[in-house]
């Protein structure tokens, strides 16, 4: 999965060798206008690049999400950087070119199904929706000539392509009210200042230098997923990016999952980047419904609506073929029993990083409203983190984060002084961990649901959550059959062996930082940094990962980028930082 990853908090793109194959406007969950990357011929594209050229070179300008791509040919280079500029469904195109460079464009609205009707106007190109005011405008400054609405000729020299969509287009880019939108060189000064304001807010990575990159990159990743409108984190900008090439494994994950979400706030947390984490902690606080299940669904639109059904776009072939293309998801259907405990893990994080009183307070109506949930519908099945279609059962990851939510609810009341919840709430947790260890355990080890013998990497986290320590005997026996079971290669393990669809065939991303935080804890310091450099090695030349990753060519499957495995990486490599920098100082004492 060689793409780039450009966002501006609104809306994203990915681009790869000059040509944006995916954008969707006006904001992530929308339809997309650029969808090469899920149908070849029909999607549309915009590409920029030389007529000729024999070199190419991709690479972000600092740790943001601005990409540079530098062609040569011989002696001459051409140098294009592309940004999505704050807050508008945009894409900034600025070039410094010795060479001529051929412009192809070809918008096509509804995810392919729509061709644009076109005007060729003074300055640009206007591509319009026949069935709707909406519409996209190319704006077109330097020595250029247009051959076609669909075809542009560059002269060498300096300029910029500003594509905007809008809505309505009377107030377009080529309306009176044009002058408002950004002036090109200044979005982008406005875009490396910001980005650098909210990286230089994150810890600092004083001895991990070797990772030093892919940790900014993550961070930078997760901030690219925030909604700035809203501050809720989607999972992933893509969807239907396949799991298994050809198969049907294909899903949208252009939403908010209360527990990708959660992870991902908790890695913000830990980043030192508080106020975005605060923000993405007010959205999921937003949504929770205090009179029935805390969550009413997994996951929600990113103005925190409920999400769509799911349906198929069968006019688009896949990503290499593989359909069908989903839009909307059906889990929303689902009931899902871990999420209230993803949640309140890290509403605790934030507790225990700021100590704020004041915010825990004012939100206790939403703690009351898990724990009293969490209380009374633990003994239920559930679907779990693997959200199996059709499959409810007791999961012991599930049952766990029941445990947490109200280890974490008795902690928080405690700590504010509600001594009679406290009480309550621990003892229900203490019950539900008896439950635990009385039925999801088989032959020594935890088991993946009560009654079953199999494992799934999920069991990971017990000592990641608290549950038991890393060196507990039983958890000792769940590690080496988790090693030994799903390891499908050095570093890289499947998160189950089969499910509703079938066998699971490649790796699980965030499993290997799962594992490095286990190896961690029992101070197997080398195999921790030895897995981190698996993930670094099998992440793409820019640093991106996917949900899964293809064992034969470390190629990234699934949706990309995916906030599970970077969330993973911050949250690792701190901890290993954390734990050199303990043994160091113990050294010298």
């Amino acid at each position: 999965m060689n793409y780039a990853f450009l966002s501006n908090g609104i809306t994203s793109a990915l681009e790869s060798q000059g040509s944006i194959d995916w954008f969707p406007v006006p904001r992530f969950d929308s339809q997309s206008i650029f969808t090469k990357i899920l149908d070849s011929e029909k999607g549309g594209y915009f590409s920029v690049k030389p007529i000729e050229y024999n070199k190419i070179q991709e690479e972000y300008i600092g740790y943001s999400l601005i990409l540079k791509t530098t062609f040569k040919k011989n002696d001459l280079k051409s140098m294009v950087i592309d940004f999505l500029p704050i807050s508008l469904p945009a894409i900034i195109r600025l070039y410094d070119t010795e060479l001529p460079l051929e412009v192809n464009i070809l918008p096509v609205f509804n995810y392919g199904l729509i061709n644009a009707g076109t005007e060729i106007v003074k300055d640009g190109v206007i591509y319009r929706n026949p069935l709707s005011k909406e519409g996209i405008e190319l704006l077109v400054y330097g020595n250029y000539e247009i051959i076609s609405p669909y075809k542009l000729i560059i002269k060498p020299g300096k300029g910029y392509l500003y594509l905007l969509y809008s809505k309505d287009l009377r107030y377009g880019l080529f309306s009176q009210k044009g002058f408002v939108y950004s002036r090109p060189y200044e979005a982008f000064s406005k875009l490396i200042a910001l980005s650098e304001k909210e990286l230089s807010r994150a810890k600092r990575i004083r001895k991990m230098e070797r990772f030093k990159d892919i940790y900014y990159r993550s961070i930078s990743v997760l901030l690219g997923l925030l909604y700035r409108p809203s501050g809720g984190i989607i999972a992933s900008p893509t969807t239907s990016l396949p799991e298994i090439i050809g198969m049907e494994r294909n899903w949208d994950y252009r939403y908010v999952w209360i527990r990708d979400a959660s992870y991902a706030t908790e890695a913000l947390i830990k980043a030192n980047l508080l106020t975005q984490a605060r923000r993405s902690l007010d959205f999921i606080i937003s949504v929770i419904d205090p009179s029935s299940k805390s969550f009413d669904h997994p996951f929600y639109t990113i103005d925190g609506t409920p999400p769509p059904a799911e349906e198929n776009l069968d006019w688009l072939s896949g990503f290499k073929n593989s359909k069908p293309v989903r839009v909307g998801n059906a889990a929303y259907l689902q009931i899902q029993m871990d999420i209230e405990g993803a949640f309140m893990h890290t509403l605790h994080e934030y507790y225990k990083e700021t100590q704020d009183d004041e915010y825990i307070n004012s939100n206790y109506w939403a703690i009351e409203a898990i724990a009293t949930w969490v209380k009374s519908y633990w003994r239920e099945p559930s679907t779990d983190i693997w959200e199996e279609r059709g499959v409810t059962r007791h999961y012991v990851h599930t049952k766990v984060m029941s445990w947490v939510a109200l280890d974490r609810a008795y902690k928080l009341a405690e700590a504010l002084g509600y001594k009679k919840e406290a009480e309550e709430w621990k003892s229900v947790a203490n019950e539900i961990k008896e439950d635990i260890m009385r039925h999801g355990i088989v032959e020594g080890s935890f088991v993946r649901y009560y009654g079953g013998d199999e494992i799934d990497s999920a069991l990971l986290t017990l000592p990641l959550y608290d549950f038991v320590d890393a060196n507990d005997k039983i958890f000792l026996n769940t590690l080496k059959r988790i090693e030994s079971e799903l390891k499908i290669e050095d570093g890289l393990y499947l998160r189950y062996k089969k499910d509703f669809l079938g066998s699971v065939v490649h790796p699980f991303a965030l499993v290997t930082p799962w594992m490095a935080r286990v190896y961690i804890r029992l101070n197997k310091v080398e195999d921790a940094i030895r897995l981190l450099e698996k993930l670094d090695k099998c992440s793409n030349s820019l640093k991106l990962l996917g949900e899964h990753i293809d064992q034969k060519n470390c190629e990234a499957r699934g949706n990309f980028p995916h906030s599970f495995p970077h969330a993973g990486i911050i949250l690792s490599i701190i901890e290993l930082e954390e734990k050199l920098n303990a043994e160091n100082i113990t050294t010298n004492k």
